[in-house]
């Protein structure tokens, strides 16, 4: 189709400039940040949604000087709120280009309401994620890839087409949030397993939602575990990884949190409408990589401080990683999270006021 050879030369050029910086880890204009793990983790959490930074901003391109030696300043610009829909392909696009449209001699954007996006972000997933690593011991402590850019800027859970609209900033953005990914994992080696959860957020219940890539509440796990960004770990432990003693969702509930998703087997859970995955997720998982897709309800931040949800979650993603057998690199069979740091904390839960967080 007509974008594609735009989209691959894009990419080449992007990655041409992107691996010939100083510091692979670097991101350009560090807007995203991205925290190495300890030697001997093979987790990485990430999160696309918490961004913070965008509005009125300018940022200097360091490194980059003009003719005469003044430093150089970029202006990120926003995203549309919406695609246009494009009555050959029969669907959404999203481009500039294609969404331009001539009247008397002038261009204007043709957006079309069927094709809103949605812009939120809030800081406070940013926290959250960060705040779960900071849970586990140091030489355990995952890769962190965190998007410090609103959604009105770039979306980079989502494809590159409608997490960037091909502008360059959101474009230069979107691409270094899935190298850094891709870096990370680089650095969990063979024949290591590797778990990657993306945090995003939701605003329409208490339940924690999490996303396989497909609904396991109305498909058959077993018949379909190529689509699943589980694979890896379904073809070695069948599908009681996603509903069953040995999933992510059981040991959630064991930690706290009463309701999630896939986990509850009413008919009106059933019922509820849930993000299955994300780009992200089902771009980065492989063979010997599994990707959770982690949708929180932020409004459990106006009644659980985000220390503690923080130390709930961690606690969860250690006894999934050590139940399903996903292997670290050493074969050492005690906790790895900051144990004594975690029951300091709960014991003064008990004797203290618990913190207030709303939602930005």
């Amino acid at each position: 189709m007509h974008f594609d050879t735009r989209l691959f030369i894009i990419i080449i050029i992007n990655l041409t400039s992107y691996f010939s910086q100083d510091s692979d880890d670097q991101s350009y204009l560090s807007l995203i940040e991205f925290n190495r793990g300890g030697s001997l983790t093979n987790l990485i959490l990430s999160s696309p949604h918490g961004g913070f930074l965008g509005a009125n901003l300018t940022s200097k391109n360091t490194g980059k000087k003009s003719r005469n030696n003044e430093i150089l300043i970029t202006t990120l610009q926003q995203l549309p709120i919406a695609g246009c829909y494009n009555d050959t392909l029969e669907r959404c696009v999203y481009t500039i280009q294609d969404c331009l449209k001539s009247y008397k001699n002038e261009l204007s954007y043709r957006a079309d309401a069927r094709c809103v996006t949605n812009r939120s972000s809030t800081l406070s997933m940013y926290l959250l994620t960060k705040a779960i690593s900071e849970v586990f011991a140091s030489h355990y402590r995952p890769h962190t890839i965190l998007n410090k850019l609103t959604r009105q800027y770039v979306d980079p859970a989502e494809d590159l087409l409608l997490g960037t609209f091909l502008i360059e900033s959101a474009t230069r953005t979107y691409i270094d949030y899935h190298r850094l990914i891709a870096m990370a994992k680089e650095a969990i080696r063979p024949p290591s397993r590797g778990l990657l959860i993306e945090f995003i957020f939701h605003r329409n219940s208490q339940t924690i939602q999490l996303g396989y890539g497909y609904d396991p509440l109305h498909s058959s796990i077993a018949g379909k575990p190529i689509q699943s960004t589980m694979n890896e770990l379904i073809s070695r432990s069948g599908p009681s990884v996603i509903l069953g003693n040995n999933s992510f969702g059981h040991f959630l509930r064991l930690n706290g949190f009463k309701y999630v998703i896939p986990l509850e087997q009413s008919q009106q859970q059933r019922q509820i409408g849930y993000r299955l995955s994300t780009y992200s997720t089902r771009t980065h998982a492989d063979q010997r990589f599994n990707a959770i897709l982690f949708s929180y309800p932020i409004e459990r931040l106006r009644t659980n401080s985000i220390k503690l949800e923080a130390i709930r979650i961690a606690k969860s993603i250690e006894q999934f990683i050590q139940t399903n057998n996903i292997k670290l690199l050493s074969s050492s069979s005690s906790s790895f999270l900051l144990s004594v740091n975690v029951i300091i904390y709960l014991l003064l839960q008990s004797f203290t006021i618990l913190y207030i967080y709303f939602i930005h």
